[in-house]
């Protein structure tokens, strides 16, 4: 997305409102003009028996909010939102319900109906268990060839040389971890999914957000977080995908070939590289909030001064029509909040679904490894348990990191939105 674009849309949402405006100050106007001139002269009474006709001014004076915000959607360009949400229903289509801008707004209309979550949970746990079930095959290769391992660990004093054990040992402690690391691998293509997700919903969610933010009274607050907000997206999705997961991976690697011999540890070093892996994510995590946060109240401030200011100037300046056309404003503004609350309610539902999928598939590897290590430690005083044990901490670590990142934007959008509100409260 392009800071330029992003801004032309501002200036085009800022023309509409004070169209919108316009209009609304046209109808008001215009009907204390049409009952004058509808009205008899002072002193000439009706017809016997007739009852006074209701003013039909303040009807037509007083505009549909309802339609005002629907002139504000149909404003607002939401085809690449609309697209990304098509298929993320269909990713999760049967465990999770179904997002779209209009079924948001219905919610703040009390017309639609509501998300339920015991049935959102109950989805959740379905394809928890589906994962669970998937990964069984997995999970008794494992138990097989680490029972296999600890048999020869057994017999190795039945072999002629102490060699020929050691090198049976090795084979199959390097099969087993060749399956660990396969299931290593499906969980990082998971982890790298949420990533791959979240960029682009995010991509398609921000410039929507920030050209309503802006176009309806946030002008100072989408200034500030319009280049700041998409590269810090961006920067923390790229750091996460091309630093810390790779360093993750190559400490359970490192911690396998720990695993061969008594003669070469690594284990300090891979010690070393999940360190690194989470003081990476921790500065990530702190930036982001920070500079989101900082960011967005210096603009909901900057907001609600120029909105009270604009509102105090055309009363003051303009005693009557000044008047009117503030309570246009306040109308058209107050409609606009309603529409960014249900694009930041849609953003916060669509990153917590995003991320709790993969997530889930992680965290069933991670209750297959547990299982096999627990199964395999009661078989004999061999590395494989060990070994396990170290693949399941690993797939633990890159389940916390890929929650970290859905936990950053979703606090990250949290703010955005939050400052919307500040603005108009402090208004």
């Amino acid at each position: 997305m392009r800071p330029a674009a992003g801004e032309g849309e501002a200036v085009g949402w800022r023309a509409r409102v004070l169209l919108s405006a316009g209009v609304v100050l046209a109808s008001l106007a215009a009907g204390p003009r049409a009952a004058a001139a509808g009205s008899p002269p002072p002193g000439a009474a009706g017809p016997p028996g007739a009852l006074a006709a209701p003013s039909a001014s303040h009807a037509e004076a007083t505009p549909d909010p309802r339609q005002l915000l629907q002139d504000q959607l149909e404003a607002l360009d939401t085809a690449p939102l609309e697209g990304v949400l098509s298929e993320m229903n269909r990713a999760w289509a049967g465990y999770g319900p179904e997002l779209s801008l209009e079924q948001v707004l219905d919610l703040y209309r009390g017309e639609g109906r509501r998300w339920d979550p015991v049935s959102i949970l109950r989805g959740l746990a379905h394809y928890f268990l589906r994962e669970v079930l998937g990964n069984s095959g997995l999970l008794l290769k494992l138990v097989v060839l680490s029972a296999l391992a600890a048999l020869l660990g057994h017999l190795q004093g039945a072999f002629a040389h102490e060699a020929t054990s050691r090198i049976a040992h090795a084979v199959v402690y390097l099969a087993l971890a060749g399956l660990a690391l396969t299931g290593f691998g499906l969980a990082a293509e998971a982890a790298r999914q949420v990533m791959s997700d979240l960029q682009g919903f995010l991509l398609a969610l921000l410039p929507t957000l920030l050209v309503a933010l802006g176009g309806l009274g946030g002008a100072a607050t989408t200034a500030l977080l319009q280049p700041a907000l998409p590269v810090l997206t961006g920067g923390v999705i790229a750091i996460t995908s091309t630093v810390v997961f790779p360093l993750i991976y190559l400490a359970a690697v490192l911690d396998i070939v720990s695993g061969l011999g008594e003669g070469l540890r690594l284990t300090h070093l891979a010690s070393l590289l999940r360190q690194s892996a989470l003081v990476v994510m921790g500065l990530a995590l702190t930036v982001f909030l920070g500079v989101t946060g900082v960011k967005a109240v210096a603009g909901t401030v900057g907001d609600s001064l120029a909105l009270r200011t604009a509102k105090y100037m055309s009363g003051a300046l303009m005693p009557v029509v000044g008047k009117m056309f503030a309570d246009a404003a306040e109308l058209v503004w107050s409609s606009g909040l309603l529409l960014r609350n249900a694009l930041g309610l849609l953003g916060l539902a669509g990153i917590f679904f995003i991320t709790a999928f993969p997530c889930l598939k992680i965290l069933s590897l991670i209750l297959v490894y547990r299982g096999a290590a627990a199964l395999v430690q009661p078989l004999g005083p061999t590395g494989v348990a060990s070994l396990l044990h170290t693949m399941a901490g690993a797939l633990t670590l890159m389940f916390v990191s890929a929650s970290l990142v859905g936990l950053m934007f979703f606090l990250g959008v949290g703010v955005l939105l939050g400052a919307a509100n500040a603005a108009a409260m402090l208004r």
